[in-house]
């Protein structure tokens, strides 16, 4: 015998579909919620960003050649340009008395060696000033100072061979002054006999020697027709050339050329007022550039006026280190900003 089991599960049917509708409702809520605070910013036109370095010419001169394109990669230190410096009227001057004044310190330390080689019956021995040993000290100090300041502006290629020089032999003189204030003072009854300068004097004239010929050698460098200086890229990086050409002339503090320094990459992503109300430092961040998938967080976000009075806003986001040598600065990335909210 059969049996109806149609009233059994009306009750069943009843309850439970309604159950199930609030089950479903529940998780098309929870799944709107949960991409909702997973919201993705999409940023198709991003950029590879570096910081910029300028170099520009130190004293006025004229661009002979240009040994890179725009473009090309650089190391530190490699020879990107040449100038012929233009020496003016004064720094002949300046040099010119420098070498008189380093001309002088030797000749006065060559005649303090020859009064100082004879044995004597009386001897006497004054202290040296103090006066005059801290006002050498401070020309040392302030010599040294600028001596260092131009050596690696120097080695950068940031000033000229002649500078350089000046500073070094401004260096050799205050040392050696220094070192002639600092020998006692003798008064001597002279007994015509020989003997050898002592070790202080020797070093002071070594010295005097080295100041005058370097001295010497900036002026001939400064008045002669081939005063050129090799510039070098302070940091590697991608040239970006200006619109100075091979022969212009250039004054100093002229930006010829420019490098986007490789060591200091970043992804500038460009938003819209209503994005920026959305993005904040921190935020997690997965982009796209030359084929390399990477992530990152959200460093800071700009609010800013460009030169036409526009509003500018952009999120900064951070590039790892590792792959800094595997990009080039300026490549499009594409961007995706996790919106927690």
């Amino acid at each position: 015998m059969e049996t109806d089991i149609t009233e059994k599960i009306k009750p069943i049917i009843r309850y439970s579909l309604p159950i199930i509708l609030i089950i479903a409702a529940l998780l098309v809520f929870g799944i709107f919620k949960w991409n909702e605070a997973k919201a993705v910013l999409n940023i198709s036109d991003a950029k590879l960003t570096s910081s910029l370095v300028h170099v520009s010419a130190q004293s006025d001169g004229t661009l002979t050649e240009i040994l890179v394109n725009d473009g090309d990669k650089v190391e530190a230190g490699q020879v990107i340009a040449k100038v012929k410096v233009i020496t003016t009227p004064e720094q002949i001057e300046a040099l010119q008395k420098a070498c008189d004044e380093a001309q002088a310190n030797y000749d006065n330390i060559e005649q303090q060696i020859k009064s100082s080689t004879t044995t004597t019956q009386t001897v006497v021995s004054s202290a040296p000033s103090s006066g005059n040993i801290a006002a050498a000290q401070a020309r040392v100090d302030a010599a040294a100072a600028q001596a260092e300041k131009m050596s690696k502006l120097y080695s950068i290629g940031a000033v000229s061979a002649t500078q350089y020089t000046e500073a070094q032999s401004e260096y050799s003189a205050a040392q050696a002054a220094l070192s002639a204030a600092s020998a006692p003072q003798q008064v001597t009854r002279e007994v015509q006999t020989p003997t050898a300068p002592s070790k202080e004097l020797s070093e002071a004239l070594a010295s005097a020697q080295v100041q005058l010929e370097q001295a010497q050698a900036a002026l001939n460098q400064a008045q002669s027709d081939d005063n050129y200086a090799d510039i070098t890229a302070p940091v590697s990086g991608i040239i970006y050339l200006t619109d100075f050409k091979q022969g212009d002339n250039l004054k100093q503090n002229d930006v010829f050329i420019n490098i986007g320094n490789t060591k200091n990459l970043w992804v500038e992503a460009p938003l819209t007022e209503e994005q920026y109300n959305k993005v904040h430092p921190g935020q997690f961040v997965h982009y796209t550039v030359d084929d390399l998938d990477l992530t990152g967080t959200v460093l800071e976000v700009t609010h800013a006026d460009d030169s036409d009075n526009n509003l500018i806003t952009a999120a900064k986001i951070s590039f790892p280190d590792d792959m800094i040598d595997k990009v080039t600065p300026g490549a499009d990335v594409t961007v995706q900003i996790t919106l927690d909210k």
